[in-house]
């Protein structure tokens, strides 16, 4: 099953990841699978999820299908299915003095 990736920061999925798409070979893949695949394939670069928490991590935003993806353990437990699209961007902070 391939699922079409896009990324909203420096970090340019299309390139590490075959034009763009995962194959994922599990047959009912989760959000949670995808996105440990995609840290553990861009050796750590991109890592959404908190290895010490199971949690996103708050720097980043994940679009599925162009809507935004809460950041709780429940929504990491999406089924994905074929021609879905995740989006993977990072949150900017401003700060100030």
């Amino acid at each position: 099953m391939k699922v079409r990736l896009k990324s909203f920061f420096h970090f340019d999925l299309a390139k590490v990841f075959d034009r763009g798409q995962m194959e994922l070979a599990d047959d009912r893949p989760t959000l949670r699978d995808l996105l440990d695949e995609i840290s553990l394939r861009s050796g750590g670069k991109v890592r959404v999820i908190d290895p010490e928490t199971g949690e996103m991590d708050a720097e980043y935003f994940v679009l599925l299908n162009g809507r935004e993806v809460l950041p709780s353990p429940r929504r990491l437990e999406i089924e994905l299915h074929g021609g879905d699209e995740v989006g993977i961007g990072m949150m900017h902070f401003w700060g100030g003095g």
